[in-house]
């Protein structure tokens, strides 16, 4: 794929800078193929190269690297040409996580062609030249520093050891520039310090103009929240978050191979006017495929929140946080959200790479890392986290209809199965590493605070298990695989019967009195059937002794509004949703959240953050309820996978007077939602050509509905 050597430097170099001298007739279509072992940028003749940042991205690099492809023939002129590429360490060779590791390599290098007319006429080696760049050092979590005034001392170029057979094709979109966001507010703190207020948590860079007369450095700290009105970090832990410019005149400046989650820029060596300043925000480019709105303010907030928490995460993997050192592929975040993800924006390239990774870091044994890709080196058979290499790929065939998503990962859910089976006594999950319901606020209140939740860890593994063993199933009966289907049927049955003894007494009763346990319990169908009325009696009950409002962590909340809705509390299921007040989605807005909080209690009541050091306050996982708004409220479900056959079944929710949802799936553009007025409720529903689709209006019998926009009237019913 690519027949230059990987070059770095002998030298001790952070980041430094290759170049080349070509040549070319004018008739010729030039392209250049690129890729690194860290992070690089290319300019040619002076003028950047594309418009992607973090190239090549984050892979498990010793397995899979990618590779791009430029057209620059704008950007060549005949005769002689100069190209030069900034290589810096990136997630290659820069220190990741809280305890600094080097996960790959030691130093950065990079490997390009240059084709013209689809020959290639130059390609990286050691008789390319190398120096310094103006670009002192990069790190992923500490921040840029750029010098303009230091020499470019000249360096020596070196081969780098690379394996190209893991050289692939670029898989998704590339991370870039999406939208550049003026300073909503300059502020003097309490401290003194200059802080501009962009009005919006983001991931991304700011970019500060100076004038001819300006001579000296500027140091940018970045924060996601104010404290008593005062510049706060401590959340971000040992991230330093600072970008560093020494430069004389007149310059436009932003960091080339970093990113930061803010909100706030603390403006240091000078102050300039707002205009000079301004937020660029930076994430895979995703195609934007959803969009909701409703009559509720805080509402429509909330909603906001859910996609700027997408955009700030979808940073060329599905992270968890965009600000701390951290920034890392957890696998129980993404399976939370993915089904919102999905709905929000077109994510399938996005996630094949991603999932390519979790199959390339999978053990030999099976065993799923907790993070993708694996630096940590931490992986098992944990509940929602190592389950989503079935959910993942179940929940993204739902939504696209791509049965590949399936197909490329089969082999990697069954190795998974036989893992999860050898953590079994008696049938049934008993050992292993669980993180349990993640964060939730149900601890009894004598004990010390914990981050796993109340409820069993091991009961929430083997509801998972029961849901992966049908997964399997489903997908080796769509892969034609009759015997596979039928073997995995089997385990499924008998794991459910064996939970059913275990978990449920001969009355009914569940055995945990946690609100996540009912939860998940009616979700995934643990409960005998002839006990459901029963148990969602309960759930109901529970959730109204905890003050209708959200204790559950990141196993149970996924799946609690449906196990309201979908077994008669459907106004239940919206009271919790709409609550105001601590702990819940709206407290969040209502106390200047503009995404979505990684704790219930990021921020306590009295303004201060959580004291615990975990403190993100950019996390999508709490995002998965929007999901529901999309499915049950709005009522735009896929009855086949990739939406060839819909349900649009739009469901009033007090609270919210109007509500309208649009999907722009692969089957065409979809849309429902109602507004009540004047004691009447108006139904409005979208169905593109060639979608068959049944509409299920509260109290009436499904019908098909034909392509076209529809409007029904029903009268508003009486409150009793």
């Amino acid at each position: 794929m690519l027949q230059g050597k990987f070059i770095g430097v002998k030298e001790d170099a952070n980041t430094f800078v290759v170049e080349q001298k070509f040549t070319v007739r004018k008739a010729e279509n030039v392209t250049i193929r690129a890729t690194a072992l860290g992070v690089y940028a290319m300019r040619l003749n002076g003028k950047r190269v594309g418009d992607a940042f973090l190239a090549p991205g984050w892979t498990s690099y010793n397995k899979m690297l990618q590779v791009q492809e430029y057209d620059v023939t704008v950007l060549v002129r005949e005769g002689e040409n100069q190209l030069a590429i900034a290589v810096s360490e990136g997630w290659y060779c820069g220190p990741l996580a809280w305890d600094r590791r080097l996960a790959y390599g030691k130093r950065p290098a990079v490997c390009a062609d240059i084709l013209a007319d689809g020959k290639v006429i130059s390609c990286t080696g050691t008789d390319w030249t190398a120096r310094e760049s103006y670009i002192r050092k990069s790190g992923i979590y500490d921040g840029e520093t750029q010098d303009f005034t230091a020499p470019l001392n000249k360096l020596t170029p070196a081969v780098v050891a690379y394996d190209k057979k893991n050289l692939v094709p670029q898989m998704c979109e590339p991370v870039q520039t999406t939208q550049r966001i003026p300073v909503k507010e300059v502020i003097r703190t309490p401290r003194g310090e200059l802080v501009y207020d962009f009005g919006q948590n983001l991931a991304g860079v700011a970019e500060i103009v100076t004038d001819a007369d300006f001579e000296g450095t500027l140091t940018l700290s970045f924060a996601e929240i104010l404290v008593k009105g005062n510049f706060y970090t401590d959340n971000l832990r040992s991230a330093k978050a600072t970008d560093t410019f020494t430069v004389k005149g007149e310059a436009i400046l932003s960091p080339e191979f970093t990113f930061h989650g803010f909100r706030y820029m603390k403006l240091e060596g000078a102050e300039l006017p707002p205009e000079k300043i301004t937020a660029l925000v930076r994430h895979t480019d995703m195609k934007r495929t959803g969009r909701l709105e409703t009559d509720n303010a805080l509402f429509n907030r909330l909603y906001e929140n859910v996609v700027w928490g997408q955009r700030g995460n979808f940073v060329d993997i599905p992270t968890d946080c965009p600000q701390r050192d951290e920034r890392l592929g957890w696998t129980g975040d993404i399976n939370a959200f993915c089904r919102t993800a999905a709905y929000n924006y077109d994510i399938r390239a996005f996630m094949k790479k991603w999932l390519k990774t979790v199959r390339d870091d999978q053990l030999p044994d099976g065993k799923i890392p907790h993070v993708v890709p694996d630096i940590l080196g931490w992986a098992d058979t944990d509940a929602m986290w190592s389950d989503v290499v079935t959910m993942v790929p179940w929940t993204l065939y739902q939504m696209y209809g791509d049965l590949s998503f399936l197909s490329d990962n089969y082999a990697a859910m069954k190795k998974f199965v036989s893992a999860r089976e050898n953590a079994m006594e008696d049938g049934l999950v008993a050992r292993g590493h669980e993180y349990g319901d993640w964060l939730a606020l149900d601890k009894e209140v004598m004990e010390q605070e914990s981050p796993f939740g109340r409820t069993d860890s091991y009961f929430l593994t083997n509801v998972l298990h029961s849901n992966t063993l049908k997964i399997v199933a489903e997908t080796a009966k769509l892969l034609g695989k009759e015997k596979a289907a039928k073997k995995y049927r089997g385990k499924y049955e008998a794991h459910l019967k064996k939970m059913r003894r275990a978990y449920f007494t001969q009355t009914g009763r569940l055995a945990f009195d946690t609100i996540t346990a009912q939860a998940v319990s009616l979700f995934f169908g643990i409960v005998p059937e002839k006990y459901r009325t029963k148990l969602a009696a309960t759930l109901n009950a529970n959730i109204k002794k905890h003050g209708t409002r959200v204790i559950t962590g990141f196993i149970g909340t996924p799946f609690l509004l449906y196990a309201l809705a979908d077994n008669g509390y459907f106004e239940t299921a919206c009271e919790l949703l709409l609550n105001e007040h601590f702990p819940g989605w709206l407290y969040e807005v209502k106390m200047g959240a503009t995404t979505v909080w990684e704790r219930w209690n990021s921020l306590l009541p009295d303004g201060t953050p959580n004291p615990d050091g975990m403190n993100s306050y950019n996390h999508y996982a709490y995002g998965s309820v929007m999901e529901f708004v999309y499915r049950r409220i709005a009522g735009i479900e896929a009855a086949s996978a990739g939406f060839e056959k819909a349900e649009i079944c739009p469901h009033p929710c007090k609270g919210l007077a109007r509500v309208y949802a649009e999907y722009e799936s692969v089957s065409g553009t979809v849309g429902a939602g109602y507004e009540q007025k004047e004691g009447e409720i108006v139904y409005t529903v979208k169905i593109p050509e060639g979608m068959q689709a049944y509409l299920s209006l509260p109290g009436e019998e499904r019908a098909p509905l034909s392509a076209g926009t529809h409007t029904f009237v029903r009268k508003l019913p009486q409150e009793e």
